[in-house]
């Protein structure tokens, strides 16, 4: 439930995705690749416990408008830590902030932050994260970098995208990525390198066919990647 008093106050109280990270934000079907980032999908608060970034709590939200446009989004919140269904064993009591300033068309700029008070079944939990993004005509460009502490264990990673939409039906992307599982160790690393297009046909129908490959230090192996899928939406 959301009540929305004016366009820079929102409160939301219920079951609903934590303010972090533009990718885990982002619904599916607006998504310029297949599957979101390997850093997101096992650094943000959310989807490392598998509940699709999503917690219950309460949240204040809104946007600054300047001239007739966004200038700055906020959200920040406290959580219990178990969702209604299918919550996972490790419960967090946490609180996130992110900020996104966008000083010029189309460019935005951004922090989050999650922290836990509370753990019952795993370590302290904290997340930060650096996001920017362009969007400009056909044109869109976003790069993310998070940071994740879980008790002693650090670990970091993020994307670089690129996406071009040549006309009303073709779009083309290329994303590298990277992910380093144990700050601690160097050989913890891996990258992976991808390339894809998307066909739309209608309002309807989402064509999509990826490929790349994947770096990983330890052990020392290169793997090939291919990922296709169609989406229906109406």
């Amino acid at each position: 439930m959301t009540w929305k008093p004016g366009d820079a106050v929102h409160v939301t109280i219920g079951q609903f995705k934590i303010p972090f990270s533009t990718e885990s934000l982002l619904a599916d079907n607006l998504e310029v690749p297949i599957e979101r980032a390997r850093a997101v999908n096992s650094l943000v608060p959310g989807r490392d416990t598998g509940v699709q970034a999503r917690d219950v709590g309460l949240e204040v939200s809104g946007i600054w408008e300047r001239r007739n446009r966004a200038w700055v989004e906020y959200a920040a919140g406290v959580f219990r830590g178990q969702t209604l269904i299918y919550s996972p064993a490790a419960h967090f009591r946490a609180t996130s902030a992110r900020v996104m300033l966008r000083p010029i068309p189309g460019l935005a700029i951004g922090a989050d932050w999650y922290g836990s008070f509370s753990a019952s079944g795993g370590p302290v939990k904290r997340r930060s994260e650096a996001e920017a993004s362009y969007k400009w005509k056909s044109l869109t460009l976003q790069l993310e970098q998070i940071w994740a502490r879980d008790g002693a264990l650090e670990r970091s990673g993020g994307y670089a995208l690129s996406g071009w939409r040549f006309d009303t039906r073709w779009e083309g992307l290329t994303r590298v990525e990277w992910l380093r599982t144990d700050s601690s160790k160097p050989s913890a690393r891996s990258f992976i390198y991808e390339a894809g297009a998307n066909y739309y046909y209608g309002k309807h129908v989402k064509v999509q066919a990826d490929i790349g490959v994947r770096n990983d230090q330890s052990p020392p192996r290169t793997t090939g990647v291919f990922l296709a899928q169609i989406q229906l939406g109406f």
